[in-house]
């Protein structure tokens, strides 16, 4: 669950591009928090997609961050 505000079902799935051949996926609780935004441990991707797998290895980033 969200350390900010104990969410655990509802997460929004972000992409941006970071460079010419890598983009950034990761994923944010609805309100707001962003474990991941510190420390540089987003998912990489070279197309960014937010589809399934990323979704699902972006949560494990998360769920990582938060420890």
């Amino acid at each position: 669950p969200c350390p900010k505000c104990k969410n655990n079902t509802h997460f929004v799935a972000e992409s941006m591009q970071v460079c010419e051949d890598s983009c950034e996926v990761w994923v944010e609780c609805i309100c707001g928090y962003d474990p991941t935004s510190d420390n540089g441990s987003r998912l990489e991707s070279v197309m960014g997609g937010t589809g399934e797998e990323n979704v699902r290895l972006a949560m494990e980033v998360w769920n990582s961050a938060i420890g």
